[in-house]
């Protein structure tokens, strides 16, 4: 696994808060990560289902070259945290936050039941 060190200054640069960006930029890794295990699991989905219902004995303990090929291609991409970080830097993405919403205290007029005496 390599690490590829971040200049924390152009981080700041669009956003004076650093952990935001960084769970901002997190995030979007996690999006990416989700969207290609969605694609590696749909590749292997056949064969998959060979392993789980072989038409033969001799097929059900067999590898498939494909299916190795397919893991290998996923394994040499790039990291999702690095897109992620890449496509921030490129300005492909930007984040905003939402402020939490102000609670408006109510103040009622204290009706006084007494009499006016």
């Amino acid at each position: 696994m390599s690490v590829k060190p971040v200049d924390l200054n152009k981080l700041r640069s669009a956003h004076s808060n650093l952990y935001e960006t960084v769970v901002a930029i997190s995030k979007k890794a996690k999006r990416l990560h989700d969207d290609e295990r969605a694609e590696l699991e749909e590749k292997l989905l056949p064969y998959k289902e060979m392993i789980r219902n072989p038409s033969s004995e001799s097929e059900s303990d067999k590898i498939f070259p494909e299916q190795i090929a397919i893991s290998l291609e996923f394994e040499i991409r790039e990291k999702s945290s690095h897109k992620a970080v890449a496509q921030y830097f490129s300005r492909k993405y930007d984040y905003t936050l939402e402020k939490p919403a102000e609670k408006k205290v109510v103040q009622t007029e204290d009706d006084d039941e007494t009499d006016g005496d």
